[in-house]
């Protein structure tokens, strides 16, 4: 999973972790994309965090939007 604790601890608290992991899960699914196999798992788990660090901290709304651009994109 591309948001360890471990990785992350002391640049976000550990609900922050969660909502970020719980984010990336979501648009996986949305998306149909294997969380810990997909080529573009990096590059997502960045999106994923740039939404965040926006200010949008719902994990559903983060998700969503992520699936609207990468829908846009095919």
């Amino acid at each position: 999973m591309p948001f360890q604790k471990t990785d992350y601890l002391g640049i976000y608290k550990p609900e922050q972790i969660k909502t970020l992991q719980t984010a990336y899960n979501e648009v996986c699914e949305i998306l149909g994309y294997c969380p810990t196999t997909d080529e573009n798992k990096d590059q997502l788990a960045r999106t994923v965090i740039r939404i965040y660090e926006s200010g949008i901290k719902d994990p559903k709304e983060i998700a969503g939007l992520i699936a609207r651009i990468e829908n846009l994109r095919s």
